[in-house]
């Protein structure tokens, strides 16, 4: 452990989908810099994206290069919004671009192969249900559409144990980051065989598994280079982005709920009971079962963020580059109720007849009542919340959170816009040996909100 008198200083990073996020914190907990740097997609064909994994690299190491000018860092870790694939050669060259989640390919392909797999036998092992836009249907279109490449691959891998390997030379994946590439036991903490098998996959050509907050190694000489650190620098394995943002506010305890509002409206909430949370289909992550407390569940409304922009760009505030300013300004302006306007966010945007701050109000009123819908569908089932810590751009909105916490009865508290990032760097410490494990990380150095 630290000495009072030492000085450490921790990188923690949020691979977003639309960004990469970084902050430079000490081990109390003061951010003391953050980087930011938008994602570039390329798509090749029609429904497909994809991201350069050079250049999804360089940014990464762009980000903690800026960090790292502010202070000497002690150790880094990685949350992600995983679900990106990627086939590399025995050095961990790419033999593809990353395919990111986003990536719609396989809902026209229809890959034969991935019939082998129901939803309700993949949730059941791994934790997440089989579908069409993640790492097992990206392996299963490979292995039908580029099966040779498929099989000379030397890794199978997603974007953040490829960046693990660039970094430190490791082949490592945690549980929670493994949870998505769906070919994980996740009570068994192994690979999958039979889904393995399925997709012609042996698992030494898989990354170790291991805990969150694991030591991976040190930087590489060259990714010392590369990022401006030292090669004394610790590079610890991550987690989910949810889990990481969860540790950092504090939703640790079964009745806490983290709302994270970004491109999907995301719940994320521990609880005791595994099984209960595949009996109620939702994703569970490992969380802090490893330490006989809670696994982690998680609830979406996808891509509302999306359908939110588009009315913005294209109704409301057309043009403008303070969108959001005016959206808020707007919203504000209207009454509850919005007039009597009712907007479905699970919809496609459409043209509608009336005053933009009614517009305006009805998509956070929409939004409102989705997840309060969710919320109610949990209540049901004994699942209710004293605590609800909200994230995101619509956090910081004057009148949006209040919207909510009126529609779903929540007592909602505005967290950090740092939570993503700044829950990896309390896994970097952990890792580091700064942090006895996330309780003691969270009590000294954690987003505490004045309550």
């Amino acid at each position: 452990m630290s000495t009072a008198t030492t000085k450490t200083f921790l990188i923690g990073l949020d691979l977003g989908t639309s960004a990469i996020k970084g902050v430079l914190m000490d081990q109390g907990g003061m951010v003391l810099a953050e980087a930011e740097k938008t994602t570039t997609f390329t798509h090749p064909q029609p429904e497909w994206c994809e991201v350069s994994p050079e250049q999804h690299y360089q940014d990464v190491c762009g980000v903690i290069s800026k960090l790292a000018a502010s202070a000497p860092v002690t150790a880094l870790a990685m949350a992600a919004a995983s679900g990106n694939t990627l086939l590399a050669d025995t050095a961990g060259q790419p033999l593809t671009n990353i395919i990111s989640w986003l990536d719609r390919r396989e809902e026209q392909a229809k890959t034969p192969s991935l019939k082998q797999f129901s939803s309700a036998e993949v949730r059941k092992i791994t934790g997440w249900p089989c579908v069409d836009i993640f790492p097992l249907a990206h392996l299963a279109w490979l292995h039908q559409n580029q099966l040779e490449l498929y099989k000379n691959a030397g890794h199978y891998c997603m974007n953040t144990d490829w960046l693990l390997f660039r970094l430190a030379e490791k082949w490592l994946m945690d549980y929670s980051t493994a949870t998505t590439f769906h070919l994980q036991d996740q009570c068994g903490h192994s690979w999958y065989q039979p889904f393995l098998k399925r997709l012609d996959i042996t698992a030494e050509k898989l990354s170790r598994l291991t805990d969150s907050g694991a030591l991976a190694g040190n930087l590489t000489l060259q990714a010392a280079q590369d990022t401006g650190l030292s090669v004394n620098t610790q590079v610890i394995t991550g987690c989910f982005d949810h889990p990481a943002a969860a540790r950092s506010a504090g939703v640790l305890e079964p009745g806490q709920l983290l709302l994270s509002c970004g491109t999907s409206w995301v719940g994320f909430f521990p609880e005791m009971e595994r099984q209960k949370i595949v009996d109620l289909e939702l994703l569970c992550d490992p969380f802090l079962s490893n330490l006989d407390g809670p696994w982690g569940a998680i609830f979406s409304i996808p891509y509302i963020g999306r359908v939110i922009d588009a009315y913005i760009d294209n109704y409301i505030a057309p043009g403008e580059p303070d969108k959001y300013r005016i959206f808020n300004e707007l919203a504000t302006e209207a009454r509850p109720g919005a007039n009597g306007l009712k907007i479905d966010l699970r919809e496609p945007p459409r043209r509608i007849e009336a005053e933009r701050r009614n517009i305006s109000r009805a998509v956070m009123e929409g939004a409102a009542e989705l997840l309060n819908d969710r919320l109610n569908h949990l209540k049901k089932h004994g699942i209710n919340f004293k605590k609800a810590v909200m994230t995101g751009g619509p956090s910081h909105s004057p009148v949006w959170p209040q919207i909510i916490a009126e529609t779903t009865g929540l007592k909602l508290i505005i967290g950090s816009r740092h939570a993503g990032a700044k829950g990896a760097a309390l896994l970097a410490g952990i890792g580091a040996g700064i942090y006895r494990d996330e309780y003691d990380a969270y009590k000294t150095a954690g987003d505490h909100y004045g309550c």
